[in-house]
C-alpha cells in the first residue's frame, strides 16, 4: 500500500509538475507579453521624445524669428516717430499732415488748374478755326462752282446772244442768266 501511496503520491506529484509546468508557461508568457509591452512603450516613448525634441526646436527657431521681426517692428516704427517728429519740427506752429502736404502741393495744384484753363480756351480756338475753315470751304466751293459759269455767261453775252439762248446752251435757268448779267451791268464802270 506505501507502494500504492507512493506510486499514487508520484502519480500526483506528476499533476502537480503539470500544474506546475503550465503555471510556468502561464507566467512566462506574461513575462514575454510584459516584455513586449515594455518594449513597445519604451520605443514610442523614445520616439515621442524625439517628436517632442523636434517641436522644441521648431518653437525655438520660431521664437528667434518672431524676436527678429519684433525688433525691425520696433525700428520701423522708431524711424516712423523719427520722420514724423521731423515733419512736425519743420512745419510751423504744428500743423496737421494734410496742411503741410495741401500747404506744399498748393502750387503744384494751381498749376495744374491753369493748365486746364489753357487747355479749355485751346479746345476753344480748336473749335472756332474748325467752323471757320468750315464756311472757307463752303465759300470756296461756291465760287469755285460759281465764276466759271458766270465767265461763260459773259463770253457769251459779249458775243450777242440773248439771256434765253445762253440759258439753253449752258443749262441754266433764264433768271440765273439774267441775274448774272444785272450784276455784271453793275459791277462795271
Amino acid at each position: 500500500m506505501e507502494q500504492l501511496r507512493n506510486g499514487a503520491g508520484a502519480y500526483h506529484d506528476t499533476g502537480d509538475e503539470k500544474k506546475v509546468n503550465e503555471t510556468v508557461v502561464l507566467i512566462a508568457s506574461l513575462a514575454g507579453v510584459m516584455l513586449i509591452i515594455t518594449l513597445y512603450i519604451a520605443v514610442k516613448d523614445k520616439e515621442t521624445a524625439r517628436k517632442i525634441s523636434m517641436m522644441e526646436a521648431g518653437i525655438d527657431a520660431l521664437n528667434r524669428e518672431v524676436f527678429k521681426l519684433s525688433k525691425e517692428i520696433e525700428a520701423i516704427e522708431e524711424r516712423a516717430a523719427k520722420r514724423q517728429r521731423e515733419i512736425l519740427e519743420n512745419s510751423s506752429d504744428h500743423e496737421p499732415l494734410d496742411k503741410i502736404v495741401n500747404r506744399k502741393l498748393r502750387p503744384f495744384m494751381l498749376e495744374v488748374d491753369h493748365l486746364k484753363e489753357r487747355m479749355e480756351e485751346a479746345r476753344e480756338c480748336m473749335q472756332k478755326i474748325e467752323r471757320l475753315d468750315e464756311k472757307m470751304r463752303q465759300v470756296v466751293f461756291a465760287n469755285e462752282h460759281a465764276a466759271p459759269d458766270e465767265q461763260k455767261i459773259l463770253q457769251l453775252h459779249a458775243q450777242g446772244m440773248d439771256s434765253e439762248s445762253i440759258a439753253k446752251q449752258l443749262r441754266l435757268g433764264k433768271g440765273e442768266v439774267e441775274l448774272v448779267l444785272k450784276f455784271s451791268k453793275f459791277n462795271t464802270p
